[in-house]
């Protein structure tokens, strides 16, 4: 059943329009997938996705696509929508209707129709003919021309195929929480809240007895010219200022215990579940999006600290200073109550459109982290090829379009508050004349006025600590919404053995006709792969760049999940076996391998709580790094700059190597771990590292195939399949493709030795 009204998702993260567009395109046809869903099924990475990736989860969810090119003309008049539009090269959204059709005139600047767009990270937009061409379709000398521009408007029609409704719902639908997640962090605190409780009635008391004080100075006191009563009143006033500045300080100290300790919890709690995640999380994320979500659990933090808490103040404060009001005067009362809700509703107006800037903002601070992230980590390459100036273009770039949304908010902040204070003036002048009036006609006496002015200030504060809470709420909503996301990604451990058992007898690892692809409509990365990897001998693997040798060895690490097929260690599928204890048994160099900002013990030993020596030592001897340590004026409590500043790559490489020789592992993966080296410290460590593998299993990624001659089987592969198995001698003699690639790098040896022949 179609939805009247358009739904619009908006996205949580920059990548994440063409998930949310396909999203509202199942809603509108009466069914719910959660965004995280699609995300798998369109195989969602941190470069996007293509219309091949929608149109595979589309129809995988039962929706018939057809992508095309077509005029903007076309749009209006044939396609039928709602359809997804690849909007500024870079950006997916939904057009979900037309108004107006297709003039006589050719001229696509005349005509008169307009075109209503989701837009996952602006929400509801609308657009001219002439300003949506200009957003989908390339100019030719300025000019947004109609047939000169065929076939530049590229868009995906979507419609539910036959048995769109009868499907099920393959996936686990759960009720979405959002301040229940975080209420409990609360809980401990609960005699803290108790006393901040009876602090803040106690202050609203105190603050409750200065109207009558003044009134009672003035009708009374005034009136009677008795100083002895006035010097009675004064002290009790003194005496209740010190109270509510002692009770204030106590609520102010209570605050300060319970955020903390909240604030602490909340980051550590999300820490957690970062390092839970899968590796394929990290890899698919911005930096920008996941250093976004640390800061929204500072906002969350301040909403219910300041906001709320403030808020639960402010009612106290209200319904105290309401009652006496109303007991001074009920006509006053009301023209407070009618102004302030006036007032308030006049705020509240604004809200839908401050949410529309909100989401904007956030997605552009978003690409602003990870602009500097990717800054920051590619400054050598940025320096080399000169490439300064056209980064700083695209940061500005940036700060254009958050200056202009800044520009926005504010305009929309201005006119808010501008209107506000308006109707706040006027509520508080009606007051005045009104107090001013029953004095004059006897109704009320001056010292009544005087406080009924005092108690309208009291009770402006919680309406505007109202207001101040619902704009929070409103800001708040959006990291509640991101971070729950993040709560309810199934961790790395879901779904596999978690208890520690016995492995099989029999060690060697199976891979049983594994295949991988890292998104549904993406390329085969590995294709069938059958392999036996002996147990306590050395595995290597070898052949071209992109044929998957990296991958297989991911896989084996279990940082990765197959496509299809199993891997097994012995008779026993790997994945009975927990992680925990599956890395426990493995080391591993991997070509991206990092070092810790730390001293170089705790890079090795990885801060072992008892560290064995004796290990380390033999670790370090087998690295040949130890005498390039101990040479250092601290040793190996030296610590590392961040990515291991201060080290040769080299030197990074074999800190990598003992790293997971300490470990004394069952299982050893090393991917081009010696890649940096030099020629006489590969043969030094690849002649130690023969003593190390004996009893080990070992697998061996490399391009330099003189270091893995040795190894008891050769793996060769390429594209993705493995095409040879054998050892050196066996392959050599088959003139394969191994035989291929030992004679490239003979050849390449063969060509870069003579000149220097030549010149002795």
């Amino acid at each position: 059943m179609l939805n009247t009204k358009f739904p619009l998702d908006l996205q949580m993260d920059m990548m994440d329009c063409g998930p949310a567009c396909l999203k509202m395109i199942v809603k509108h046809y009466g069914k719910f997938y959660s965004l995280q869903y699609l995300r798998d099924k369109c195989g969602l990475t941190k470069e996007g996705i293509s219309f091949a990736d929608l149109s595979h989860a589309a129809e995988g969810i039962g929706l018939r696509s057809l992508a095309l090119k077509c005029t903007v003309i076309d749009l209006i008049d044939k396609i039928p929508l709602p359809a997804i539009v690849h909007w500024d090269n870079s950006h997916f959204v939904v057009v979900y209707k037309v108004k107006g059709g297709r003039q006589k005139t050719e001229d696509l600047g005349s005509k008169m129709g307009t075109i209503y767009v989701a837009d996952p990270a602006k929400g509801y937009v609308s657009y001219t003919a002439a300003e949506f061409a200009a957003k989908t379709i390339k100019k030719d000398g300025g000019v947004v021309n109609d047939e000169t521009n065929k076939e530049k408007l590229v868009l995906m029609a979507l419609e539910p195929q036959a048995d769109f409704y009868e499907r099920q719902v393959d996936e686990k639908i759960e009720r979405l929480k959002t301040f229940e997640n975080f209420l409990g962090y609360f809980k401990p605190y609960k005699k803290s809240f108790a006393n901040l409780f009876f602090v803040m009635l106690l202050v609203t008391i105190l603050q409750g007895m200065m109207p009558f004080i003044s009134k009672a100075i003035i009708d009374v006191g005034i009136q009677t010219h008795d100083l002895d009563f006035i010097n009675i009143i004064l002290i009790a006033n003194v005496a209740i200022i010190v109270s509510v500045l002692l009770s204030n300080m106590v609520r102010d100290w209570i605050l300060l215990h319970i955020t903390s300790r909240i604030n602490i919890a909340l980051i550590s709690d999300y820490l957690i579940k970062l390092m839970r995640l899968p590796i394929t999380f990290f890899e698919n994320k911005k930096t920008g999006d996941i250093l976004q979500r640390a800061q929204d659990h500072e906002r969350i933090r301040s909403f219910l600290m300041n906001n709320s808490i403030g808020m639960i103040f402010s009612m106290l404060t209200f319904v105290v200073f309401g009652i006496i009001l109303f007991i001074y005067n009920p006509i006053i009362f009301y023209i407070f109550l009618a102004g302030s809700t006036l007032y308030v509703g006049w705020v509240m107006a604004f809200l839908k459109l401050r949410k529309k800037l909100d989401w904007e903002y956030f997605d552009l601070v978003s690409k602003n982290q990870s602009y500097w992230v990717e800054t920051i980590s590619s400054i050598q390459d940025i320096k080399i090829n000169n490439y300064e100036k056209q980064k700083r273009w695209k940061w500005e770039g940036i700060q254009a379009r958050l200056y202009k949304v800044n520009l926005r908010v504010m305009s929309v902040t201005n006119t808010q508050n501008l209107g506000a204070q308006f109707i706040d003036q006027l509520k508080n002048l009606f007051i005045t004349f009104y107090c001013a009036k029953a004095v004059i006609s006897g109704d009320i006496t001056f010292g009544v006025m005087i406080s009924t002015q005092f108690i309208i200030g009291m009770l402006n504060a919680p309406v505007s600590q109202f207001i101040q809470f619902i704009i929070g709420f409103q800001f708040a909503q959006l990291s509640f919404l991101r971070l729950n996301e993040i709560h309810q990604l199934p961790d790395e451990h879901d779904n596999v053995g978690q208890n520690s058992m016995e492995l099989p007898e029999k060690k060697s690892l199976i891979i049983n006709n594994v295949g991988f692809q890292y998104t549904p409509a993406g390329k085969p990365i590995l294709q069938g792969i059958r392999l036996i990897i002996p147990e306590g001998k050395v595995t290597a693997i070898v052949g071209d760049s992109g044929s998957g040798k990296s991958t297989l060895l991911k896989l084996l690490l279990r940082l990765y999940k197959p496509t299809y097929g199993d891997i097994r260690i012995g008779d026993m599928n790997i994945n009975n076996i927990s992680l925990r204890q599956w890395r426990d048994k493995c080391g591993a160099v991997m070509q991206d391998g990092k070092i810790f900002n730390d001293t170089i013990l705790n890079n090795i030993t990885l801060d072992d709580e008892k560290v064995d020596y004796d290990r380390l030592k033999k670790a370090l001897q087998t690295a040949n790094i130890s005498q390039e340590i101990e040479a250092l004026p601290l040793g190996y409590e030296t610590i590392m700059g961040e990515q291991g500043r201060g080290l040769s790559g080299g030197q990074k490489q074999r800190v990598l190597i003992a790293r997971a020789l300490y470990k004394n592992p069952d299982y050893l993966f090393f991917d081009e771990a010696t890649n940096s080296l030099d020629t006489i410290n590969e043969q030094k460590i690849t002649a130690a590292l023969d003593d190390v593998f004996k009893g080990k299993t070992v697998i061996v990624v490399a391009h330099r195939l003189s270091t893995i001659r040795k190894a008891h089987q050769i793996v060769v592969m390429q594209n993705g399949m493995v095409v040879e198995i054998g050892n050196h001698d066996m392959l050599m003699q088959k003139k394969g493709r191994y035989y291929l690639l030992v004679q490239s790098q003979v050849d390449l040896s063969s060509t870069t030795i003579a000149p220097m022949a030549l010149e002795n």
